[in-house]
């Protein structure tokens, strides 16, 4: 037999196959781990969208005996008639009720007048009372208003609102300073009867003002001045509105009367006929 002249070459040979049978399981067992390491999850489980509530089948049932289409639009320049009974806002149909009032400003805020308006036909129908909004669910409340935005702060709002009202409700001999709001057309410039209500801004104080004001404070039966004494003035003629709607309302209302109003300066001059 031949034998190999060189001893180190055989050695090294050998060293191969032993290095070679040695790394072969080793590497097996890497490619596995890593492969376990990386092998992908189980994929999550859809979640299951909530059965319809309570809550939702009642303010679905709400929202179809409303008919948007037969409310009544707003008249936003001097386009309604002066003989017309009412200008179309909703604060006329529910001038009677404060916390009505207090409530479709704080939903007409940063929205339109359409689209809040099912929806405040909604909440005060579920909500019909401070304490009942009071002790209203977020969750409920965030998902009804929903349809107008900021719902979440609405809501909270909302919630903040009735607490507030239940624990100090507004009455005509305590007045709440809003340093925010203006006091030009103020002539007592002491505060507001729902100046510390939550969700209260200026919207809200001049809503209240031009038709609630004079009831609460007992110096008329409602905001046109039925039942006030002789040589009274109506609140509304002291107000300088920024909302479009109101200031339309004013004109119209100052009009009805025989004057040309000046929505930035509150002066009035007789209507030419």
């Amino acid at each position: 037999m031949e034998q190999t002249s060189n001893p180190g070459a055989r050695n090294r040979r050998v060293t191969r196959s032993m290095t070679a049978s040695i790394e072969a399981p080793i590497k097996a067992r890497t490619s596995i781990a890593i492969l376990e390491e990386f092998e992908p999850l189980e994929p999550r489980p859809k979640k299951r969208r909530r059965t319809t509530t309570e809550f939702q089948k009642t303010t679905t049932s709400i929202t179809k005996s409303i008919d948007v289409s037969t409310q009544p639009k707003t008249a936003t320049r001097l386009d309604r008639p002066l003989s017309a009974s009412t200008f179309g806002l909703v604060q006329e149909r529910i001038a009677d009720n404060l916390y009505h009032l207090v409530l479709q400003a704080i939903l007409w805020n940063q929205t339109t007048g359409r689209q809040a308006r099912p929806v405040f036909e909604q909440l005060i129908a579920l909500y019909p009372n401070p304490m009942s909004l009071a002790s209203a669910s977020l969750s409920e409340l965030t998902t009804l208003l929903h349809p107008i935005g900021l719902h979440n702060i609405r809501a909270a709002r909302c919630i903040a609102l009735g607490k507030r009202w239940c624990e100090l409700p507004p009455s005509a001999d305590k007045q709440y300073i809003r340093k925010k709001y203006h006091l030009q057309s103020n002539g007592e410039g002491l505060g507001w009867e729902i100046g510390h209500l939550p969700g209260v801004g200026p919207y809200a104080l001049d809503s209240y003002r031009i038709f609630h004001r004079d009831k609460l404070r007992g110096l008329a039966q409602n905001w046109l001045g039925d039942g006030a004494a002789k040589g009274f003035e109506p609140e509304w003629k002291r107000v300088l509105p920024t909302d479009k709607e109101l200031r339309a309302y004013l004109k119209w209302m100052w009009m009805k009367d025989g004057w040309e109003w000046d929505e930035r300066t509150g002066n009035t001059r007789r209507a030419k006929d």
